[in-house]
């Protein structure tokens, strides 16, 4: 791997619908909140210079006391995410300007499992690439349905990667990729679809199965234990006050 310069956008604007009335990022995970989970693996990893932190209007405030209190130290700015994924996305890389990168992350905050090797991972293959999306095979069967739930087509599972963040590219084309597709933010679900939708291909690297995201009650109560046992190491940068 080169020398060069990482930042990590850390994507936490969305409003946990189907979280039954609770904010996942700020749930306990491992002594602290999910979103300081996800960002203490950021300021550990050595690959990453810096971090932006996207988060809920308001919620902005709680995470710049939440920077102070856990000594964040690459955090360089929290800002509000936008109407959907790509926008607050879009905020992220608006709050990037004038901070050194040659390289961006895009990475889900409601995935505290991610480890410094998929970053790693991901950085190299966008260096060699341009961009690089982690991704995991499928193990169940995918069907897809008509509009009226009937199953019309069985997919070809072997092809099917279930993708993952970080996704990782050179910050000349997210940036340029972002303001092409400005117009049509809203119809995009990740970053790899921004960047493909300008022409580019984007690579797929191994992933990890532990990289889970918290979508749902279950998947929260489902970390919570795997944080607990001991199965996932949950990185903490302090050790005074955490459980």
């Amino acid at each position: 791997m080169t020398d060069t310069s990482l930042a990590a956008i850390i994507v936490g604007g969305g409003r946990s619908r189907r979280m039954q009335g609770h904010d996942k990022l700020y749930a306990p995970l491992g002594g602290r909140p999910v979103i300081a989970a996800t960002v203490e693996v950021f300021e550990s990893s050595a690959a990453v210079d810096a971090i932006i932190l996207v988060v809920a209007e308001d919620r902005v405030i709680f995470c710049r006391e939440l920077a102070r209190e856990r000594g964040w130290r690459k955090v360089r700015a929290i800002c509000a995410g936008g109407a959907s994924r790509s926008h607050s996305v879009a905020n992220g890389l608006h709050a990037l300007q004038g901070i050194l990168a040659d390289y961006v992350a895009v990475h889900d905050a409601a995935r505290p499992f991610v480890s410094s090797e998929l970053i790693d991972r991901g950085l190299a293959a966008a260096q060699r690439h341009g961009a690089a999306v982690p991704g995991i095979p499928c193990a169940d069967t995918i069907r897809r349905v008509d509009a009226n739930d009937q199953a019309c087509e069985t997919l070809p599972r072997g092809a099917l990667r279930a993708i993952q963040t970080p996704q990782v590219f050179a910050r000349t084309l997210l940036e340029q990729a972002y303001r092409e597709q400005h117009a049509h933010l809203a119809t995009f679900t990740d970053d790899a679809a921004v960047v493909e939708a300008t022409g580019v291909t984007v690579h797929v690297v191994p992933g990890d199965y532990a990289n889970m995201k918290i979508t749902t009650p279950t998947d929260l109560a489902f970390a919570q234990w795997l944080a607990h046992s001991g199965v996932v190491h949950v990185r903490s940068q302090r050790s005074d006050g955490d459980a």
